[in-house]
């Protein structure tokens, strides 16, 4: 009587197992670099959701600290009756009375009231920018960083009063930045 034995061997077992594992190495390696690109739109999107909501907050205000106290009625640049020329700030960043406290989370520009009070934000380190955000966990922008800095522009006819230049940098969580510019008219 001749016994049959039914199974795999452990030598067959062992192979098996080798083949399998340098498959699975093979499919990993072509696969996994595609799911880091997948992610990368995503970033951007969301990167752009936000630079586009933090351009609109800050062109929502006066062209200049002069604009803002004569709550428009008044440009900077202007002749005003009896001839006299109203200035513009000289300088950019907050103004008198203004501040922020960006690096820690509680953001207090409502207390801006003019486009280059966001000037102060152009010297933040991202990654202090980025820390700040994700401190914040009512945020939904974890691992997102942001700079903002403000220019005088003299595109215009070479008239510097002409319109202020925003350069606004959002860092995403995969290191890279995408770069949004708008104008504030002196109007």
């Amino acid at each position: 009587m001749k016994y049959r034995q039914d199974g795999f061997t452990l030598i067959e077992i062992v192979v098996g197992i080798v083949v399998l594992a340098v498959s699975l190495t093979i499919v990993t390696s072509i696969f996994l670099p595609q799911a880091n690109k997948m992610t990368t739109p995503m970033y951007q999107v969301k990167a752009t959701a936000l630079g586009k909501s933090i351009m609109n907050q800050v062109l929502i205000r006066y062209y200049d600290d002069i604009n803002a106290r004569a709550n428009g009625s008044i440009r900077c640049g202007e002749v005003i009756a009896g001839g006299v020329a109203v200035p513009c700030s000289t300088t950019l960043g907050l103004d008198t009375g203004e501040n922020a406290s960006f690096p820690n989370g509680s953001n207090t520009t409502n207390a801006f009231n003019d486009v280059d009070d966001y000037d102060v934000y152009c010297d933040y380190d991202p990654q202090v920018a980025r820390e700040a955000l994700i401190n914040n966990p009512a945020r939904p922008y974890n691992g997102y960083g942001v700079r903002i800095c403000v220019t005088e522009s003299d595109k215009f006819d070479g008239d510097t009063d002409a319109a202020k230049r925003i350069v606004l940098t959002v860092f995403m969580p995969n290191n890279e930045a995408i770069t949004l510019t708008s104008f504030k008219g002196n109007y």
